[in-house]
């Protein structure tokens, strides 16, 4: 009896159990990766090899369920076609090639070459290769039937294999525990799915219970299912900088808008041609602009100041104006009414999908989006806000005739979800442990400069860029007291007061630094130091990794609660700027005062982060008023 006789009985008791369904389907459709895998099977490797290469599965009763069901769906197939072989599906025929070891059998070629037997005749040669390499005819039935089974394969695929469409449900080609929560996560096709991963970051985060490793072999499934050479519905963000499309007021009257034609325009109306305009308005503009790109990068160049602030300012334009290209038929900034601006802060609340991606690609090119998700309040009023003093400035240098913000209704209200009284500030009892902890560790270079960072910006509040670009030598000692010239945010100059807990740090600095008292020490020196050198200041990103590995040690050994301790565990540099203005409001710092010191622009900035004092005044006078003790 041959290998495939002893199959057979295997085969049948596999299929016996078909009888109790599995709880999860795997086969829906058939298609060509279904396919693969049988012929994979047939050839002889190894079963969750191939169900992770070919249907995207690695776990072993979810290979075996798979596997029963896609032997049973294309038996079916062979049943109804009269395919007589069709038992063969499914089956591992094994032959002595396909083991380890085993011996290739020359061609008969190959056989008379290696014995120079070229001059024999053709009988004689044949007799001695028959006898050097005897016929196995147990061997050349399962060579037949493995032929036989894959000449099999080949003819069902091609009259029972679907072709995968990018507008195909997931539930044809997920199995159906997969596709349940892509179809409740609004994935319903496999593009919705292509255009949600290529989205990147944590795009899985919407489906419960995928984990990391799961989303990869959906990912990877889905690439199996629609190659990368089928092109999604995705658009290409681009902004078309040609005068005729970004022209200001002061254009021609005959000058007309072009139609977009450097990318998918997302809107159907997008490919309607607009009539000719005439401006209403002429006026003689203060900016050489010709363009609403050069006038925002004028508006930029004039008011951002800082990089940080242009940024901010460039992405909020940008995204503004790729929003009149692609869903206002490319309306340049003269064109905006009050209806338009409305439109947009509405857009801004419910940000479209096709307008989100995460994937790491360049602005302009295929994958990039202008937002990486839906915008929190906070910063939909920050893009309003920045958007209203644009029209602003471009009104006010005469390049726009009026400006549309201005009688919007701007207020976006307050986000729900944030506690008023939150504070990323150090309490002192956990400041305390922290500082008591850094003393309790073998002296060295970090554990110094950990201890001054802590003690000094607690007591001084500046920001982690002005102590990283400061210098001993900004420090004087005035007849009002020690002061320091900090240049910060915006570039502004400002003089900042050293109570004595700054110096007593900065003084125990640097004698760790090996440079005496302040009074000694080089002036050129930053404030700051490498823990290498003392000469050498450090970065942004080293300061905060520093403060955070501290924070981190300390708190695993404090006796702080649980809930406070995780908190500050996770806190950053920025939180002991927080310290210092909380810290001052409760020991009844004046307002101005703290203003100053921190560099805030105005005091209500002052007031909106560290104003507690109204409330406990509030508080105190309610008391009075509604107290046990006066209703007596």
């Amino acid at each position: 009896m041959t290998q495939v006789a002893t199959d057979l009985p295997r085969a049948k008791r596999s299929l016996s159990s078909e009888s109790l369904a599995p709880s999860v389907v795997f086969v829906c459709r058939l298609g060509s990766h279904h396919f693969a895998y049988l012929r994979a099977i047939a050839e002889g490797l190894e079963a969750q090899h191939c169900a992770k290469r070919y249907l995207g599965l690695d776990h072993g009763h979810q290979v075996k369920n798979a596997h029963q069901q896609t032997v049973v769906a294309v038996r079916a197939v062979a049943r109804r076609a009269a395919e007589p072989a069709w038992r063969l599906i499914g089956l591992t025929i094994t032959s002595p090639l396909m083991q380890t070891g085993a011996l290739i059998q020359p061609t008969l070629e190959e056989f008379i070459e290696e014995h120079n037997l070229d001059g024999w005749r053709e009988a004689e040669v044949l007799e001695m290769f028959q006898e050097a390499h005897p016929t196995d005819t147990k061997k050349l039935r399962r060579e037949r039937l493995r032929e036989r089974q894959l000449d099999l394969l080949r003819r069902l695929q091609a009259v029972a294999a679907e072709t995968p469409a990018i507008t195909d449900s997931v539930a044809g080609w997920f199995d159906d525990t997969t596709a349940g929560k892509l179809i409740a996560a609004g994935l319903t096709t496999l593009d919705d799915l292509r255009a949600r991963i290529a989205r990147g970051g944590r795009w899985f985060s919407v489906l419960p219970g995928i984990g990391q490793t799961k989303a990869i072999r959906i990912a990877q499934h889905l690439g199996t299912l629609v190659p990368a050479g089928v092109k999604t519905a995705g658009p290409v963000f681009k902004l078309v900088a040609t005068p005729s499309l970004f022209s200001p007021v002061l254009g021609s009257a005959s000058a007309s808008l072009t139609p977009i034609t450097a990318a998918p325009l997302l809107s159907p109306l997008a490919s309607l041609e607009l009539a000719p305009t005439t401006p209403t308005h002429q006026p003689v503009t203060l900016l050489a602009a010709k363009t609403d790109l050069q006038a925002v990068e004028a508006w930029i160049a004039a008011r951002a100041g800082a990089l940080a602030t242009g940024k901010s300012y460039r992405r909020e334009a940008s995204r503004l104006l790729l929003w009149l290209q692609y869903e206002r038929l490319g309306k340049p900034l003269s064109s905006m009414r009050v209806e338009d601006c409305m439109d947009y802060m509405a857009f801004l609340q419910n940000i479209p999908e096709r307008w989100i991606s995460r994937e790491r690609a360049a602005p302009g090119t295929i994958g990039w989006a202008p937002f990486k998700g839906p915008l929190s309040l906070k910063s939909h009023k920050q893009a309003v806000i920045i958007l209203a003093g644009l029209f602003s400035w471009l009104q006010d240098a005469q390049y726009l005739a009026a400006n549309p913000w201005a009688l919007v209704n701007k207020k976006t209200g307050d986000d729900k979800a944030i506690q008023l009284l939150d504070t990323k500030a150090l309490s002192e009892d956990a400041l305390t442990e922290v500082i008591k902890f850094i003393k309790n560790q073998t002296p060295s270079p970090s554990a110094s400069r950990a201890l001054f960072i802590f003690r000094f910006i607690e007591a001084v509040g500046l920001r982690s860029a002005e102590i990283l670009g400061a210098k001993l030598g900004d420090i004087r000692k005035e007849p009002e007291g020690w002061v320091m010239q900090v240049h910060g945010k915006g570039s502004k100059n400002r003089i900042v007061a050293l109570p004595g807990q700054a110096i007593d740090a900065l003084q125990e600095y640097l004698k760790s630094r090996q440079f005496g008292a302040l009074e000694f020490a080089p002036a050129i020196a930053p404030l700051l130091a490498s823990t290498l050198n003392p000469m050498e200041s450090v970065g942004y990103q080293a300061l905060y990794e520093h403060v955070k590995v501290w924070l981190s040690r300390a708190m695993r050994q404090s006796a702080l609660p649980y809930a406070e301790s995780a908190t500050i565990a996770k806190a950053s540099t920025h939180w002991l700027r927080h310290t210092f203005g909380t810290r001052a409001i409760a020991r009844g710092v004046p307002l101005d005062v703290i203003q100053a010191q921190m560099g805030h622009a105005s005091i209500q900035t002052t007031t909106a982060i560290y104003g507690r004092a109204p409330l406990k005044r509030r508080s105190n006078e309610m008391e009075k008023a509604f107290s046990l003790v006066s209703l007596l």
